[in-house]
Order: C-alpha cells, then sequence, then structure tokens
C-alpha cells in the first residue's frame, strides 16, 4: 500500500460511520436507508453530493481535485475537520477515507451513485475489500443496489425482488456456503472468472451466506427506487 495509508496506522473503534463518495450525484431515495451515524465522512466533491442529500459531514477527506469552489467556502464557514493528501498517491481517496474510518468506526456504510467513469467504479469495489476494511463492517449503497463485503458470515433479508447476486473478489472463495436461498451451496469455491453466482434468490425471510476463506461481495439489486 502507498505511504499515505501506512501513515494512518491501525485500530478499530465502535462507531457507526457513513461515507458519501464523490462522483455524480446519487439518487435522494437513499436518504431513507441510511443509518444513523456516529461520524460522516465526506471523500472530495462527496461533500458537494453529501450537502445535495441534505447531509452535512464532519469530516472531508481527499485531494481536492474535484470539489467544488462553494464546498471548500462551506467547509471554511462551518469549520468541518479537512483532511487533506496530494495528488500523487498510491491510494484512491475513498479508501484512505475508510482507512480513517476504520480508527474509530466498527462498521461504514458507503454512498456512492454506481455512474461515472467505470474505473472509478471498480476502484470503489477494491477499496471496499482492501485490507484497510478487514478490521470493520463495510457496506455501500452503490446506485439503487446494496452491496456487502462479507470475509465470514452475513445474515441477508429479503426486499423487494429478493435477488441477490455473490460474487469472489480478488481470489477464490472458499468453504462458500448459501442457506434460504433457491439455489443453496454447501462448502463450495467460487472463482472470479464465474458468473456462477449471479442472480440467486432468496425463498425464505432471511438467508444465510458464509465462507472459509476469501472475500464475498453480496449484491442485492433495486433495493430502493431510484
Amino acid at each position: 500500500m502507498g505511504s499515505a495509508l501506512d501513515k494512518l496506522g491501525t485500530g478499530t473503534g465502535t462507531g457507526t460511520g457513513l461515507v458519501i463518495n464523490g462522483g455524480p450525484r446519487p439518487s435522494s431515495n437513499v436518504v431513507d436507508f441510511l443509518p444513523n451515524a456516529d461520524l460522516i465522512f465526506a471523500v472530495d466533491s462527496g461533500l458537494d453530493n453529501a450537502l445535495a442529500l441534505g447531509i452535512t459531514p464532519d469530516i472531508v477527506i481527499g485531494d481536492l481535485d474535484s470539489i467544488s469552489k462553494q464546498g471548500l467556502d462551506f467547509v471554511d464557514e462551518n469549520s468541518i475537520q479537512l483532511i487533506t493528501y496530494p495528488q500523487d498517491k498510491d491510494s484512491s481517496d475513498l479508501e484512505l477515507c475508510l482507512a480513517y474510518a476504520a480508527r474509530s468506526c466498527s462498521s461504514v456504510t458507503i454512498v456512492d451513485s454506481g455512474g461515472g467513469r467505470m474505473d472509478h467504479l471498480f476502484g470503489l469495489f477494491a477499496s471496499m475489500a482492501s485490507n484497510v476494511t478487514i478490521p470493520i463492517s463495510c457496506n455501500a449503497f452503490v446506485s439503487n443496489s446494496f452491496v456487502h463485503v462479507v470475509r465470514d458470515h452475513l445474515t441477508v433479508k429479503q426486499t423487494q425482488n429478493n435477488l441477490i447476486s455473490i460474487y469472489p473478489f480478488g481470489g477464490d472463495a472458499k468453504g462458500v456456503c448459501l442457506s434460504g436461498f433457491r439455489w443453496d451451496l454447501t462448502h463450495e469455491t467460487l472463482s472470479p472468472n464465474s458468473t456462477h453466482g449471479l442472480s440467486n434468490e432468496l425463498v425464505s425471510v432471511s438467508g444465510e451466506i458464509s465462507l472459509d476463506q476469501g472475500v464475498l461481495l453480496v449484491i442485492q439489486p433495486d433495493f430502493f427506487g431510484i
């Protein structure tokens, strides 16, 4: 990892964090599904997105290459904590924000529009599944989908369409077990070069997902209406 991450150190708190990411503005409908947060973080131009959603962050983190002048003025006028990094760095602003949030939070929820650049979207998933989130629970609203990072166990509940896709990230996911689904699994290995986990269906009130090794991204599409 880059030196900026190294300087953050480690340590996990007990709070709940909310992270508003930069890029295109998320749907305002996401506000009804957000958790109560002890700390609210904005990633660079995520401050402008947060204000558009009626959310005032506690901390703004980033290299400030995309935040608006009005946003910077708001930070200054409201004495919001600003943590800046150079543009020449080895980690994304979001990953740096997650590493910082992990020092005081045990869980973090990210809000992202899911639009904009494709490489940024892949970078979002890479940040969620990176080593900085190992000590914490990490999930995200991406467009109108809800995404969980699973390293050991997750219980999911029914939504309006009950579809769930399960993808390994960064390598094989081993010992994967699913119960409560149309297609259950028992200690199977899922490969990242396969669509085996696409479009499963929750048929029980709740479903159980677990694995012995690796990382899963569990995606619940159409979690809310756009």
